[in-house]
């Protein structure tokens, strides 16, 4: 009987993974030293080019306006969009030159309305200069001395600015700068400035920081500037800020009844008014003699002003009851001054109070001149009222009876006085 015998399976041989393991292992060497020879370089950083805000880029300041740029690639509704409005001005550079700070105020000349993107920019302009403090003093001064000005008065937009004028800025940085440099180009600015305005805002800002001490300086000033405007080289300009100035200095001690009375006859009422304020009657000669035509100027305004202190000044009084007897004053000017005597008050400029009601402004063509007049009357006490009432019956004494409408004025303003009696 055959017997079958079964074939063991073949062995498999150890050499061929072997191989290939050896194969992967030279593999992977050659690639790691391939990487340690040849690393790779890592992206370029970005080069700064502003800040940036979400989808725009902000470029870095400059001296004009600035729009928001949309980055490439960006959508346009990536952001929301903002509602309309004004462009905004790029702001000041804190950096800048105080020259060319004070070329940005100047460049605001008021012919045309003001945007708030204007004025915002002008007031930071302004407030550069003022941090600056000393640096600033030269440019500002250099640009002041050229007497030019922009006038921001009725200007649509100017009332952001805070100034109704360029130099009115200007000087107010002066002031709020101070120190002994601000101090010596405000001297300066009094001997060369044509503005009367100036010398009132200088004026002012000279006195509270050395009270006194400057008050010549100012009063050469004013001087000098009237007497240009009497020559008709102000180009016209309202001299109302410097006869206040006179009587501000008269009331801190000067003497001025003499330069008064030099201008009366320019500037007639801004002269009698100013005289008339002087501290203790100190006007009260140079009134009467313009009162009597004796020294140039208008007699109305003279008349008028010793009527005004007849109750509180015997010398007024007696002059004004002199005058009317001899008849150096004619009827016109008599007839005026009833209102006076009862209460009427000039002062320079416009009213204090306008609010108050009961009060009359004028204006003088010739030699542009205005002020006001308000009535006292209502603030009489018993012994004032009866006070005016016996002057008022001293002068009817005197006036002629062919002067019915002095008589008839003189009647009506003590009848009103009158009627306020207590009984």
């Amino acid at each position: 009987m055959n017997t079958a015998h079964q074939q063991a399976p073949p062995k498999k041989s150890p050499v061929m993974p072997a191989l290939v393991l050896g194969i992967l292992v030279i593999v992977a060497a050659v690639a790691y030293k391939e990487l340690q020879s040849n690393p790779q370089k890592a992206p370029p950083a970005p080069t700064p080019t502003g800040a940036s805000t979400g989808s725009l880029r902000v470029p870095q300041p400059t001296l004009g306006p600035v729009e928001p740029r949309q980055e490439p690639g960006v959508p346009a509704d990536a952001t929301p969009s903002p509602a309309p409005g004004p462009s905004v001005a790029s702001p000041v550079d804190p950096l800048l030159d105080p020259k060319d700070l004070v070329a940005i105020v100047a460049a605001l000349t008021g012919k045309e309305p003001i945007a708030a993107e204007q004025a915002q920019k002008w007031k930071e302009s302004l407030q550069q200069l003022i941090l600056q403090k000393a640096t600033s003093v030269p440019a500002i001064q250099q640009f002041l001395a050229q007497n030019l000005d922009a006038s921001y008065a009725g200007v649509s937009g100017a009332d952001a600015l805070g100034y109704n004028s360029l130099r009115a800025a200007l000087l107010d940085a002066l002031a709020q700068i101070g120190g002994a440099e601000s101090i010596q180009a405000m001297l300066q600015i009094l001997q060369t400035s044509i503005f009367p305005t100036d010398i009132a805002m200088l004026a002012k800002t000279l006195d509270a920081q050395g009270p006194g001490q400057y008050q010549q300086a100012i009063l050469d000033a004013v001087r000098q500037q009237l007497s240009l405007g009497a020559l008709d080289e102000l180009g016209g300009a309202n001299v109302l800020p410097l006869f206040q100035v006179l009587a501000t200095e008269a009331a801190s001690g000067a003497k001025l009844d003499t330069d008064l009375t030099q201008y009366a006859e320019k500037w007639p009422y801004y002269s009698s008014i100013a005289l008339a304020a002087l501290p203790d009657g100190a006007g009260v000669p140079s009134l009467i003699q313009l009162a009597q035509g004796t020294v140039p100027g208008n007699q109305a305004a003279a008349a008028q002003e010793l009527a005004e202190l007849a109750p509180q000044n015997t010398q007024a009084l007696s002059s004004l009851l002199d005058l009317a007897k001899s008849e150096q004053l004619p009827d016109s000017i008599l007839v005026q001054l009833a209102p006076f005597l009862a209460g009427r008050e000039y002062e320079l400029g416009p009213p204090q109070d306008p609010t108050a009601g009961g009060y009359l402004t004028f204006h003088m063509a010739n030699g542009n001149e205005d002020f006001s007049a308000s009535d006292a009357s209502g603030t009489l006490t018993q012994a004032q009222i009866t006070q005016r009432i016996a002057i008022i019956d001293q002068l009817l004494q005197v006036i002629p009876a062919t002067d019915p409408a002095t008589q008839d004025a003189l009647q009506g303003q003590r009848n009103a006085l009158a009627a306020r009696q207590q009984p």
